[in-house]
């Protein structure tokens, strides 16, 4: 059988099976009720507003990126995710120093729902206050006159309100569709921009750009796909489980190279984000001389691409690692094996088993976040070295739409399994 029949197959058998098929056409319904809001524009905004604002590079493409690709279009939704993103990081953040909220971490669902709550709760006074940052800088620049109080309030209303059903949308796929909501409106936002920019960016290249860009499009992707699929198998025997020749029955844990997957990368950019909204608000004329000009000082330096990279590759590697060692529990993973009579060859049990796979963690994570911080900015600076005259898609944005075509495959392939063994039972 080819391999094209296979993919024929395989495809047959996922649309075949109800949940998933039921879950795609969710999923869809969603995203296309976030693409129908994405084109009603906010009252009193002109509709060029905030294009002219923050162009195509820095501070722009942060926004544009988390808010679901919608931020240029002033439209209801043009906040998008990044408050809700912003509240999830403060949150994770917090939960490593606030002992109430470490508690609940550890209290499973229960403890997963109030921190959820507590999670929307933060979003909104975020989304109201990156909705005062937009009026003030539409104001800066001359492009919007001073609203009146009633007009203001419906302009900060509406886009809050955008950016809580955004909030909304993003959940309901992650409980009932396919994928992350928040990744999954995100990449369907940066998959969005690509055929504009392609027309807009390809006419201006000559045939060798052109051919560089695809040939190192196919490589990034690749790369991508190959390093967040590796994985490092631990070997593990079983002294209970014992074969008819008399050996230790053997296993193994994958520890996968990129544990995260692509959340560090956009807590990366949300959080990259966050110092310049508030630098942002705080560079207002009534605003104290010593405020306003550190304010002006800091968004100029992350204005920087330079400044900007290496930020957003240190943040990158922090996420990373700080993501790793909370889905990844080697104390808890140590404690199990013990419980099945289990252990790791050459390794003793208890505590030098947590050290050892804390061990072998931290030094894939470091490496995957390696990588994944030099895809991030490896566009970014091949534009600035000339070797590319633009962007099509930056490497945050193709790190997100692969990971999350990733993600749902995984998803998928989990589903199928699940159905094949339920239909023995």
């Amino acid at each position: 059988m080819s391999d094209l029949s296979k993919f024929r197959e395989k495809i047959v058998s996922i649309w075949k099976n109800k949940e998933i098929r039921d879950k795609i056409w969710f999923s869809l319904i969603i995203l296309v009720v976030f693409r129908l809001m994405a084109a009603v524009p906010v009252p009193g905004v002109p509709l060029d507003s905030l294009k002219d604002l923050f162009g195509d590079l820095g501070f722009g493409e942060v926004l544009s990126m988390v808010s679901g690709g919608v931020l240029e279009n002033a439209t209801i939704v043009a906040i998008g995710l990044g408050p809700y993103i912003n509240a999830s990081v403060i949150l994770q953040l917090l939960s490593s120093v606030i002992p109430k909220l470490e508690e609940l971490q550890k209290e499973g669902e229960q403890g997963r729902k109030m921190i959820n709550m507590y999670t929307r709760f933060l979003t909104v006074p975020l989304a109201v206050l990156q909705s005062f940052v937009i009026y003030t800088g539409l104001r800066q620049f001359g492009i919007m006159e001073e609203l009146g109080a009633l007009d203001l309030t419906l302009m900060v209303a509406t886009l809050t309100g955008g950016a809580l059903i955004m909030m909304w949308l993003g959940e309901l796929i992650s409980e009932s569709g396919l994928g992350g909501g928040s990744s999954l409106i995100i990449a369907l936002g940066i998959l969005a921009g690509i055929p504009g920019s392609v027309k807009n960016n390809v006419a201006a290249m000559d045939e060798l750009e052109v051919l560089i860009l695809v040939v190192s499009a196919i490589i990034l992707v690749l790369a991508i796909v190959f390093i967040t699929q590796a994985e490092r198998q631990v070997p593990i025997q079983f002294a209970r489980r014992v074969r008819s020749i008399g050996a230790a029955a053997e296993s193994h844990i994958p520890l996968k190279l990129n544990q995260s997957g692509v959340m560090p990368v956009i807590f990366a950019i949300s959080m990259l984000s966050f110092p310049q909204l508030i630098a942002r608000f705080l560079t207002s004329d009534k605003i104290p001389d010593f405020i306003k000009n550190t304010s002006e000082w800091l968004v100029t330096q992350l204005d920087n691409p330079y400044i900007y990279n290496v930020t957003l590759v240190i943040l990158i590697i922090v996420f990373s690692m700080f993501y790793t060692f909370i889905v990844f529990n080697p104390a808890k993973i140590a404690e199990n094996l013990q419980k099945q009579a289990a252990f790791i060859p050459g390794v003793r049990p208890g505590h030098s088993t947590v050290q050892y796979l804390t061990a072998s963690a931290a030094r894939l994570s470091i490496s995957g976040a390696v990588f994944l911080a030099v895809i991030a900015v490896l566009p970014s600076i091949a534009k600035e070295l000339d070797i590319i005259s633009s962007n099509i898609i930056s490497g945050t944005g193709l790190l997100i739409v692969v990971g999350t075509m990733l993600d749902m495959k995984r998803q998928v392939e989990s589903m199928v399994v699940t159905r094949s063994y339920e239909s023995y039972l």
